[in-house]
């Protein structure tokens, strides 16, 4: 009588070590499921405000383009496109209302032919034009702009019209990487590439939209 006791005591113990390794294989995968559907979630988010900004920083560029499709008239079209803005930071630039910037942002880009004839190009982004460029989403460096004809970075000549946007070290979220893939497949194979801290341009994994394409080829 006292070993079926010990025995049923025993079998009941078992199913109760199954059913509480059940719950935690069942709870494990809610979480998981739930972490995943978060992660998503904010990569087509990310995705949506990286195509908007690609949007309304395209469309600024082309309006500048149709209006004045000569550029200034100074710009040497032998190192830039001369219809489209110069990189912020060029030595064009010096002495002219443009002189100071240090970087290639792409909010500080301004319009070769407005108003023509002069380095004193006016920025494309700001209160006197009524166009405005957000920062970038949580986690991204702010848009990098390039205008240039056989310039070196690296082993590579880069000769094209491109924006590009870098997710710094510091920004370790996987859902990153998503909305790049998402973002990436919106456009032509030749439109936008993924880039790692591999490419002389990027600092760690960035998305660059190219407007000209030259080279680097389209792989």
């Amino acid at each position: 009588m006292l070993n079926a006791k010990i025995k049923q005591s025993g079998s009941a113990l078992v199913y109760i070590l199954v059913a509480i390794a059940l719950m935690a294989a069942l709870i494990s995968s809610f979480a998981s499921s739930d972490s995943q559907q978060t992660r998503s979630r904010n990569a087509f988010k990310l995705a949506n405000k990286i195509q908007d900004q690609i949007d309304i920083i395209k469309a600024a560029i082309d309006e500048c383009v149709v209006l004045y499709p000569e550029g200034d008239g100074i710009a040497n079209p032998a190192t830039v496109y001369p219809q489209y803005p110069i990189n912020p930071n060029a030595s064009y630039f010096d002495g002219s209302a443009m002189d100071g910037f240090t970087a290639r942002y792409a909010k500080d880009i301004a319009c070769p032919g407005n108003p023509g004839e002069t380095k004193d190009h006016t920025p494309i982004f700001g209160v006197n034009t009524g166009k405005s460029l957000q920062a970038a989403p949580t986690g991204l460096d702010d848009w990098l702009y390039f205008n240039g004809k056989g310039v070196t970075f690296g082993a590579q000549t880069h000769t094209g019209v491109y924006i590009y946007i870098n997710a710094p070290a510091a920004s370790s979220d996987a859902f990153i990487d998503d909305a790049f893939t998402k973002v990436k497949s919106q456009y032509g194979n030749c439109e936008v590439d993924i880039l790692t801290s591999a490419d002389p341009i990027c600092t760690n994994k960035c998305l660059r939209y190219w407007i000209i394409r030259e080279s680097p080829a389209c792989p």
